[in-house]
């Protein structure tokens, strides 16, 4: 019997808050070019007077306003309703992360394995979500190698930051494709979503660290998330001496 996926929850809250960012961005601009329409028509028919004629098109064209308003806010509620299913960050081992997602990354060709080295190094994060993150950036590289290959998977402290990076020594991201493969559900995969890079774009934005994409040496293609370092505590301070009896 196969093992639960301890990643499987994180994935599922992930690739949710992608549909409804997606779907969130789409209605706002259809919501707004009806709310622009009804303006034009407003200001057009107030200029020939149709309002004397008929005083139910003004109603008519202030309900138009009013339900794509609506409409605005019952997409931004879903958007926050959904907010309460992501746990707080804490101080996690960032190579506890990235050495999970090695290990739940879904590969299905055999000739692909995974080569991790990586430092330790604490980060203010929901650790499943870390990890998803480098899971999705894992099985985008083993899926870019045609015939296996190595995943190169490194973590290291740099300055005050925690980088990781994943390398694959495949063909790399043709120069058509460089824009469009970090739209949402685009892919060139069968059977896939296309949501990996928007899922680990937006875990690395939402705790204050970035995703970059760029060429592998010497061939290939390299992402890279950086996340800052959790603060250190300071330690307490010594009280003032006590006086001597």
């Amino acid at each position: 019997m196969m093992s639960r996926d301890p990643l499987g929850a994180a994935e599922q809250i992930a690739t949710a808050e992608e549909i409804v960012a997606t779907l969130r961005h789409d209605l706002r601009n259809c919501v707004g070019t009806i709310r622009n329409a009804a303006f034009f028509l407003r200001r057009k028919v107030a200029r020939e007077q149709v309002f004397q004629d008929d005083p139910r098109v003004e109603q008519f064209l202030h309900v138009i306003d009013e339900e794509a308003i609506a409409a605005s806010a019952l997409v931004d509620g879903v958007v926050d309703a959904n907010a309460h299913l992501r746990r707080e960050p804490v101080g996690a081992s960032a190579l506890e992360c990235v050495r999970l997602a090695a290990a739940c990354a879904r590969i299905a060709d055999p000739g692909t394995r995974v080569d991790v080295d990586a430092t330790d190094g604490l980060v203010e994060v929901d650790p499943a979500a870390l990890s998803l993150a480098v899971r999705c950036l894992v099985e985008n590289a083993a899926e870019a190698m045609t015939g296996g290959g190595v995943v190169a998977l490194r973590g290291s402290v740099v300055g005050a930051r925690y980088r990781i990076e994943v390398g694959d020594t495949g063909a790399g991201v043709p120069e058509a494709e460089r824009e469009a493969i970090t739209r949402p559900f685009y892919t060139t995969k069968p059977g896939r979503l296309g949501l990996g890079l928007n899922i680990a774009g937006r875990v690395a934005r939402r705790y204050f660290g970035t995703l970059t994409l760029g060429s592998a040496a010497p061939c290939g293609t390299r992402a890279c998330i950086e996340l800052p370092l959790a603060a250190t505590p300071e330690p307490p301070t010594a009280g003032p001496a006590a006086p001597p009896p």
